[in-house]
């Protein structure tokens, strides 16, 4: 599922559990988009975090671990707190990528039961409209 609001842009796969969107993984991932919103003023273009949190609204009672960095975010759901964020990374940009790329099988031996993630939508530059003259 694809929604967007006037900063970002979510991409949602759904869960592989109860086979809908994860209203709890939208929340935690718009909670971590205005939190990212709000700390541009005093960070830099690379800043980056990463974490995990127990998603309580969620009936399969799911851990999601995420990374955010000022253009993007991505939230794994069912996952281990010690799971390794990088091969999910490049099974997300399997599934939500816009370029052919390829894994090898077994890189993720488990993966997510639901993903999302969020791009920055950055403002348009205004354009000039070219000077007319009339004779």
């Amino acid at each position: 599922m694809i929604w967007k609001t006037k900063t970002h842009e979510f991409s949602a796969t759904v869960c592989q559990r109860t086979g809908k969107t994860c209203p709890a993984l939208a929340r935690l991932a718009r909670s971590i988009s205005e939190a990212m919103a709000q700390a541009t003023s005093a960070t830099s273009d690379d800043f980056e975090i990463e974490g995990g949190s127990e998603l309580s609204h969620c009936s399969e009672g799911c851990h999601a671990i995420f990374r955010a960095r000022s253009d993007s975010i991505r939230v794994f759901c069912g996952t281990q707190p010690e799971t390794v964020i990088e091969p999910l990374n490049g099974y997300a940009d399997l599934i939500f990528g816009n370029t052919f790329s390829a894994m090898p099988s077994g890189v993720v031996k488990t993966p997510p039961c639901a993903m999302i993630e969020v791009s920055t939508i950055r403002p348009r530059k205004p354009a000039c409209a070219p000077v007319q003259i009339s004779i």
